[in-house]
């Protein structure tokens, strides 16, 4: 009943032909991407192996839950529970398991052509073909890495999201909150919003004069999937590293990528020079102490972050995030695909420069490859032309949405996924990082495309 009223309420344009449409039209560009673009006989790179090793683990000892050595806690098991269930059902094949993350990519693309249906009439069908000929999740469905699963139910959040503020129920707010901790589940980039997320509802509850009565059951249910999805977890890491934290990675990622990063874009010096900044606050006899409880020497490395950062200051911890933002938004998705990461071509993170104009005119200066180089500046200008026409859709919707009162709740939820996702990944760059918001985003662009249609067909 619930994805009845989901199709009924996107103005009609997500019928049956549409949806099988943008659905075959994401599986045929990503198919073909893979057919003729990626080799997956090719020895597995970075993140990749670590995913596939866990996950075949797993598969041949039926023990989807094992997750407890150092290497293994620095990660949620949602993939590899799913990469598991995979080579379970179809065997260890690299090729059947990225067949099936093409199938789970391309319904994402008719879940993200819905969202944009919940606020932009007819945008269903726009959004839809926008994300199918989105490059940046056309790569990713080659690789194995989280961000593809991540982003399904991460979208699917989103959409029933949408549903609960447009018709508020208990059952719409627990299948939107199982949703948000089954994509937490597979990448904990969300954790902190699962946290921040009863603050806002509580907000909401108190605007639409909710009784105290119903805001407590309404928190209770809130809480009851989230509890299921982490109590197993925590307890593990309580009970045997004596940590309540999550996962042990994020101490590590600030101290070695976040203030490097920050260091350098804020305009203090290269990114190399921002590492020796970092690790010169590191106490190595402290550090040889702690390397028996992989929490305890984690929650040292982000004490040893924040204090770095704290030296730097505000202003320069927000001009780097500024900068590492836009650079973000304007990077080129083809960039990452790795017969283009193939091609000869400098290090962006060791490529020198105090700040992020200097380190981008170094880039560019340093790469030898015309062919890379074109690709990479064609790629950005897409980003570019993307970026500006989502703005103006924003803008519009804004402008609209708030005057009318309609949707306005939806609005304001939109940009408070962007601004986590900008606050928490900061100067990391990266097209993985811009993902999450790619379904905001591609609703604001559609918004656009149809006003300015509109607006045409209205002055014939």
């Amino acid at each position: 009943m619930i994805l009845i009223d989901f199709f009924k309420g996107v103005n009609g344009s997500a019928t049956i032909k549409n949806t099988l449409f943008i659905f075959i039209l994401a599986l045929v560009v990503r198919v073909t991407y893979v057919w003729f673009f990626v080799d997956i006989s090719d020895q597995l790179i970075e993140d990749q192996q670590g995913y596939k090793l866990l996950g075949e683990n797993m598969a041949q000892t039926s023990n989807f839950f094992q997750l407890t050595d150092g290497r293994h806690t620095s990660r949620t098991p949602g993939y590899p529970i799913f990469l598991a269930v995979v080579y379970t059902l179809f065997g260890e094949s690299n090729l059947t398991l990225i067949l099936v993350q093409i199938i789970i990519n391309s319904l994402t693309c008719v879940v993200i052509g819905l969202i944009a249906g919940f606020i932009v009439p007819r945008g269903f069908l726009v959004a839809g073909l926008i994300s199918s000929l989105n490059l940046g999740m056309v790569v990713y469905s080659g690789m194995i890495l989280t961000d593809i699963l991540f982003l399904f139910f991460f979208s699917l959040f989103i959409l029933f999201a949408f549903h609960y503020l447009k018709s508020p129920k208990k059952i719409q707010l627990f299948l939107t909150i199982s949703l948000l901790s089954i994509a937490t589940f597979v990448r904990p980039v969300t954790y902190f919003f699962i946290m921040l997320l009863p603050v806002l509802l509580i907000v909401w509850f108190v605007w639409r004069r909710m009784q105290p009565k119903q805001i407590l059951y309404s928190l209770f249910v809130y809480f009851i999937p989230v509890v299921i999805a982490f109590s197993a977890i925590h307890y593990r890491n309580y009970t045997e590293y004596n940590s309540v934290s999550l996962t042990n990675q994020g101490g590590g990622h600030a101290l070695y990528w976040v203030v490097p990063a920050t260091y350098q874009y804020s305009g203090q010096g290269s990114y190399q020079e921002g590492k020796d900044f970092s690790l010169k606050y590191l106490d190595t006899s402290i550090k040889k102490d702690l390397n028996n409880n992989h929490f305890k020497r984690d929650d040292y490395y982000m004490q040893v972050a924040k204090e770095a950062l704290l030296e730097l200051g505000l202003l320069n911890i927000l001009h780097a995030w500024s900068a590492g933002a836009i650079i973000n938004l304007l990077s080129p998705s083809a960039a990452v695909a790795p017969l283009v990461r193939n091609m000869e071509h400098p290090s962006f993170y060791e490529t020198p420069g105090n700040g992020s104009v200097d380190k981008l005119f170094n880039y560019i200066t340093n790469t030898s490859s015309l062919l890379y180089l074109s690709i990479v500046i064609i790629g950005t200008i897409v980003s570019a032309v993307f970026l500006i026409i989502s703005i103006f859709g924003l803008y519009r919707m804004i402008k609209f949405e708030w005057v009318t009162g309609q949707n306005r709740e939806m609005v304001l939820f939109s940009l408070f996924i962007i601004i986590y996702f900008m606050a928490i990944t900061g100067p990391i760059i990266g097209v993985k990082y811009r993902l999450p918001i790619e379904p905001i985003m591609t609703m604001f662009f559609s918004y656009a495309l149809v006003k300015f249609r509109n607006n045409h067909t209205n002055n014939k």
